[in-house]
C-alpha cells in the first residue's frame, strides 16, 4: 500500500506476483541455463540481501557494469529491491568513463565480471578505483581478489523481515534506474526512472504490442539502453514472458535462438535485421514465430520490410522513443500496413499527452513541423544532479522538450522530421537529415547513411553525407549523388558525399553524429 489507502508500484510487486502465479515458468535463459520465475525471485531477494548486509539503504546507487548476462540483470534487481537505484555500464566503458560514471552517480557498489570480449574491468577498475571517493564495495562475478568480493559470496540468505522492511519503504516515484544518455551529442547525463515510470511505461508497452503473456523475446540489446533494461527486461518481467539473452549481436545466433526457442519477439535497429535476413545461412533457421519483431530508431526501408514479410509472413512494428521517456512513447500496428512503416512511428502510446511546438511555446496547426514535447507518467523524474539542464528540458507548463522535430498525420501518427539540432539551413531552407538519409538508404548497395550541416560561405550550409555500403559492395560518391538528383529537391541535395567502410556507431548500431562532426571541425580547421 502507498500509505493513502491505494496500492503503489513497486518492481519488486512483479515478482512475488509471478513466483506465487507462474513459479515453474522460465524467466531468463542464457546460453545453457534456464532460470524460473521462483528462481529470479529468490536469486534477486538474495542479491537484495547481500547489499543490505554491505549497508546498502534506499536511495543508494548501484554500479552494474557488464555484458547482459543473467547476474547484471539479478543485481539491478535486488538493488531496487531494497529501493536502491540500478545504474547499468556499457561493457565499452574506459578507465576515464568509469570514473566519471561512478562519481557522477556517486556509486558505493559496483558489480562486474572480471573481463568481456578481451577487455580487462579488473585493470579498468585498478586504473582510477582510487579516484572514486564514493566507491565501497566491488562485487565480480568471476574472480576474487584483494578488495573485490566474489558474487557467491556476496549473496545473502534471504531474511524476510529485513527484506520486508525495505520494500514498504520504497515509493513509487522513487528512481529505481538511472540511464545515462548515449552521448552521442554531448557530456552523458542519467535520467532517473521511477518505479512508477517503469511500471506505468511497461504496462503500456504490453498494451501497444498486444504483448500478453506467452510471448518470449531474444533480446541482443545492452542493459546499458532503454532498449535492452526497460523494452527488454523489465517489459517482459512485468508481462511474465521470457527472455533468451544473448550478451553480444551475431546475426547468425540470433537466428539460431530464435528458431530453437520459437521465439515471438526481437526488438532492432534496420541494419541488424539487414545483416540476419542477407545472411548466407538464413534458410537453415525457422523464424515463422517471429509475431511482434521491432524496428527502432529510425524510418525502416521499404525494401527491409518487404524482406521481412517475404521470409516471417509479418511486417515489423516501428517504434519512438528516448530515454527521458522510459522508452518507446509511439507504436506502429501491423494494420497500417506496409507503406506507412517506412514514414511514420505510429501514434501515441495512451498513458502520455504529445503536442508538437514551434520555438516560441506555441501548439503548431495540423500537419505542420513543431517540436515533439510529451507530458505524463512515463517521463523521467529529471536528471541526476542536473537542474540546469531540467530547466533546458521542462517547459512551464511540465512539458518535456524531446529536441525532435515531427508533424501529425491526419489520423494522429507521428511522422519523425528530425533533430532539432541537427537541421541545418541552406540558403534560407530548414533541411532535416533523416529525410535525405531515408533516401540514401534505399539506394541497393548502402547499408547506412548520416547527414550533417558543414559551413558553406555562400548558402551558409550545405548537406555532407556520410555513406556506408552493404558487405561486398562500392558505390562511388558520384552514383550515389545521381541516385538522389530525381528523390530530393535540389537544396536538400548533399555537396559531399563520402563513402566508408564503417561508420563511428553507437552499441545499438545508431551512427555517433558527433564524431562526425568533430572530425569535420578538425577538417575545416575550426
Amino acid at each position: 500500500m502507498d500509505g493513502k489507502g491505494g496500492c503503489k508500484m513497486i518492481l519488486r510487486d512483479l515478482f512475488k506476483k509471478h513466483a506465487k502465479e507462474i513459479p515453474n515458468d522460465v524467466a531468463l535463459v542464457f546460453k545453457e541455463r534456464r532460470i524460473s520465475y521462483k528462481e529470479y525471485d529468490e536469486a534477486t531477494d538474495r542479491a537484495a540481501m547481500g547489499l543490505l548486509k554491505l549497508g546498502a539503504r534506499r536511495g543508494d546507487r548501484v554500479g552494474i557494469y557488464g555484458p547482459l548476462w543473467p547476474e547484471i540483470v539479478m543485481a539491478h534487481f535486488g538493488a531496487t529491491k531494497i529501493g536502491a537505484i540500478g545504474v547499468p555500464l556499457s561493457v565499452r566503458t574506459t578507465p576515464p568513463e568509469l570514473k566519471f560514471f561512478v562519481n557522477d552517480s556517486e556509486i558505493s557498489v559496483l558489480f562486474m565480471p572480471s573481463g568481456f570480449m578481451g577487455a580487462d574491468f579488473l585493470a579498468n577498475l585498478e586504473a582510477v578505483r582510487k579516484e572514486m571517493p564514493t566507491l565501497k564495495h566491488v562485487v565480480c562475478f568471476d574472480k576474487e581478489t584483494d578488495g573485490i568480493l566474489l558474487w557467491e559470496k556476496f549473496l545473502a540468505e534471504p531474511d524476510a523481515a529485513a527484506l520486508q522492511k525495505a520494500a514498504d519503504a520504497i515509493v513509487e516515484d522513487d528512481p529505481a534506474l538511472f540511464i545515462y544518455t548515449s552521448g552521442t551529442t554531448g557530456v552523458p547525463k542519467a535520467a532517473m526512472l521511477t518505479h512508477k515510470n517503469l511500471i506505468t511505461y511497461t504496462n503500456a508497452q504490453i498494451e501497444c504490442m498486444e504483448y500478453h503473456r506467452g510471448h518470449s523475446i531474444v533480446l541482443n540489446l545492452p542493459f546499458a539502453h532503454v532498449g535492452g533494461a526497460v523494452m527488454g527486461i523489465t517489459c517482459n518481467l512485468n508481462a511474465g514472458n521470457k527472455v533468451i539473452m544473448m550478451d553480444m549481436f551475431n546475426p547468425e545466433e540470433t537466428l539460431r535462438l530464435v528458431a530453437e526457442e520459437k521465439a515471438t519477439t526481437l526488438g532492432q535497429v534496420p541494419a541488424m535485421y539487414a545483416m540476419e535476413l542477407a545472411h548466407p545461412n538464413l534458410g537453415k533457421y525457422d523464424i515463422s514465430t517471429l509475431k511482434i519483431p521491432i524496428v527502432s530508431s529510425q524510418p525502416c526501408p521499404s525494401e527491409l520490410i518487404s524482406a521481412f514479410k517475404k521470409v516471417v509472413g509479418v511486417i515489423p512494428l516501428n517504434a519512438y522513443g528516448l530515454t527521458e521517456c522510459t522508452a518507446a512513447i509511439t507504436f506502429t500496428h501491423q494494420s497500417d500496413g506496409e507503406e506507412k512503416l517506412t514514414y511514420s512511428v505510429g501514434k501515441p502510446i495512451p498513458c502520455i499527452e504529445m503536442v508538437l511546438k514551434d520555438d516560441d511555446g506555441n501548439i503548431v496547426p495540423q500537419g505542420g513541423a513543431g517540436e515533439i514535447c510529451v507530458k505524463g507518467p512515463v517521463v523521467m523524474k529529471g536528471y541526476w544532479k542536473r537542474p540546469e539542464e531540467d530547466a533546458k528540458v521542462f517547459d512551464k507548463e511540465g512539458f518535456l522538450h524531446t529536441g525532435d522535430m515531427g508533424r501529425f498525420e491526419e489520423d494522429g501518427s507521428l511522422v519523425i522530421v528530425g533533430r532539432k539540432k541537427e537541421m541545418y539551413i541552406r540558403g534560407g531552407e530548414n533541411v532535416y537529415p533523416p529525410e535525405i538519409e531515408d533516401v540514401i538508404c534505399k539506394h541497393p548497395d548502402v547499408m547506412l547513411a548520416a547527414v550533417i550541416g558543414r559551413p558553406h560561405e555562400k548558402w551558409g550550409e550545405v548537406g555532407r553525407a556520410y555513406v556506408m555500403p552493404k558487405p561486398g559492395k562500392s558505390p562511388t560518391p558520384e552514383e550515389i549523388k545521381e541516385f538522389l538528383k530525381d528523390k530530393l529537391s535540389h537544396f536538400k541535395l548533399p555537396e559531399d558525399v563520402i563513402v566508408r567502410p564503417m561508420l563511428p556507431l553507437t552499441p545499438l548500431g545508431k551512427v555517433k553524429k558527433l564524431d562526425l562532426y568533430q572530425e569535420m571541425k578538425k577538417e575545416l580547421g575550426k
